[in-house]
This record gives C-alpha cells, structure tokens and sequence, in this order.
C-alpha cells in the first residue's frame, strides 16, 4: 500500500472517524517519509475533538477502528501520547491526512 492509498482510504471514513471524535488525523513514520517496505506498519496519531476526554479503552477502539479500515496493523496515538523524544519528528515529517 502506499502513502497516497492510506490517505485515500481514511479520507472515505473521515465523516465517521470525526464522528468517533476524532477532530485531525495525521500519518507520520515510514509511509509518510516514502521508505515503508512490506513489514513496515502504518503509524498515525490523531487529535480528539475538543471538550472529548479519550480513555485508553477509546484509544484501544480506535486503533482497532482504522486497522480494519486499512486491512494493516496500525500504530495509533494522540498527539498528546506522543513519546518527547519522538513528538518534535513525528510531527515534523507528519502528513495531515484531515
């Protein structure tokens, strides 16, 4: 799969992943960068919408959420659950997917 079919797929789900609570959706890592090869897994971190408390149980939901919505395993997080030591990359090379 590639970057451009990622986006392509969650963009089609976007009204539902907004609905979910999900307010921006965005794809970092190796398919972002263009270096993803066959074990590479689609890494992604989203905002929730404002005034929406996400627990580890919604996390879990929607990870879950976009692996069959990609048919791939799939790292998801929130911005704020980003690692320090990470964020400033992963949000640097990020694509915004909505």
């Amino acid at each position: 799969m590639t970057r451009d079919e990622i986006i392509g797929k969650l963009r089609a789900h976007e009204a539902d992943l907004k609905a979910e609570g999900i307010a921006h959706l965005f794809l970092f890592g190796s398919y972002a960068r263009g270096e993803a090869d066959a074990a590479s897994d689609v890494d992604l971190f989203f905002d929730y919408a404002p005034g929406r408390a996400f627990s580890l149980l919604d996390r879990i939901g929607v990870k879950h959420r976009l692996e069959d919505i990609l048919e791939c395993s799939v790292d998801a997080l929130t911005r704020r659950s980003l690692h320090p030591m990470v964020a400033g990359r992963a949000e640097s090379e990020a694509v915004r997917v909505f």
